[in-house]
């Protein structure tokens, strides 16, 4: 009973701690239930979830951005839809907005008609443009500026872009050519400009969905090792000495039973088969070593015989046999059990 009890409990413990696992995965990568518009989260008419989506099934590694500038990295392209002139146009956004372009990286623009003029991005490509080219796909115009190292793409028809209009635009299509362009599989869509934002990013986000992963199973391993104990199977713990005989895993793992069902008997006529089967040569010749091995297991086998229950006496006719066993090998010159035992040099 108490047993089944132990299960449950293990049961239960485990499952709250995956459920508290997938929650956390949950809680870093949704912010709030409603969210802006222009948001790649936003699945309503005003958001571009539809233009996420359609990115990755074309084959391209997306994922979201929530940080300032400073920290983007590893984003050979970058797309902001739509941006918050205020944040855009921020001095360490413009600061780190720039150095990171100047590594060669593209950034795909998509303005709201009504700030694009206030945007200062505009006027670095006014001094820094090299030559542009024009793109057009259906009804939808994309302008691609060759700065000193990096690239800008401007595209028009901002509303194409949203979920509602997407299917039936030519946005789709553009989009989809302009990522292809771009040159990379790796594509990073800012949020960070819809006000969806954190200061900077965490340990958890550092290490990354890997390293969440791992953290994740070294924290269940560590509740089972609580919970359970460390306790192999065919070993008795707190009993290293009974295991250190150089028996086969049979010989172990029923001599480890036997001492959970508490059958010292059966446990001591174990090893008793094993010394004599594997000693009877030893044995059978007289000498003082016969005659000390012949007086232990005699002792052995009245313990068998008398189905005696007393675990200390069973510990102690072990011992004396594991070190009897010792004083064999050393006789006969041999290295047993890998090493285990060695005769000692005079």
């Amino acid at each position: 009973m108490k047993k089944r009890i132990r299960k449950w409990i293990n049961f239960i413990l485990i499952t709250l701690l995956m459920t508290a696992a997938v929650f956390i995965l949950y809680s870093v990568t949704v912010y709030q239930k409603e969210y802006p518009d222009y948001s790649t989260y936003n699945t309503t008419q005003n958001g571009i979830k539809a233009l996420y989506l359609l990115a990755r099934e074309m084959g391209f590694s997306v994922r979201r951005n929530h940080y300032p500038a400073q920290f983007v990295e590893d984003a050979p392209v970058m797309v902001i839809y739509r941006p918050d002139d205020l944040i855009f146009n921020e001095t360490n956004e413009q600061e780190f907005l720039s150095a990171w372009l100047s590594q060669g990286n593209t950034m795909i623009l998509v303005p709201d008609p009504q700030t694009l003029q206030e945007l200062w991005i505009f006027q670095d490509i006014s001094e820094q443009k090299k030559q542009h080219e024009i793109i057009k796909a259906g009804n939808i115009t994309a302008t691609w500026y060759m700065l000193e190292k990096g690239r800008v793409c401007v595209m028009d028809s901002a509303d194409a872009f949203l979920n509602a209009q997407l299917k039936n635009s030519d946005a789709a299509v553009a989009f989809v050519q302009a990522l292809e362009k771009a040159g990379s599989t790796k594509v990073v869509f800012n949020e960070y400009y819809q006000f969806l934002q954190k200061p900077a990013p965490g340990f958890w986000e550092l290490i990354g969905p890997t390293g969440q992963l791992i953290t994740i199973q070294l924290l269940l391993c560590l509740v089972l090792i609580a919970i359970r104990g460390w306790k192999p199977f065919g070993r008795v713990r707190n009993e290293r000495e009974m295991v250190k005989r150089p028996e086969n895993e049979v010989q172990k793992a029923l001599s480890g039973l036997y001492m959970r069902m508490k059958a010292y008997p059966l446990t001591l006529s174990n090893y008793y088969g094993y010394f004599t089967q594997k000693y009877s040569r030893v044995l059978a010749t007289p000498g003082p070593l016969a005659d000390k091995a012949n007086r232990i297991l005699s002792l052995c086998t009245i313990y068998i015989e008398q189905d005696q229950k007393s675990r200390k006496e069973l510990l102690t006719l072990v011992r004396q046999l594991e070190r009897l066993e010792a004083e064999m090998i050393g006789s006969l010159g041999l290295e047993g059990g890998k090493g285990r035992w060695k005769k000692r040099k005079p």
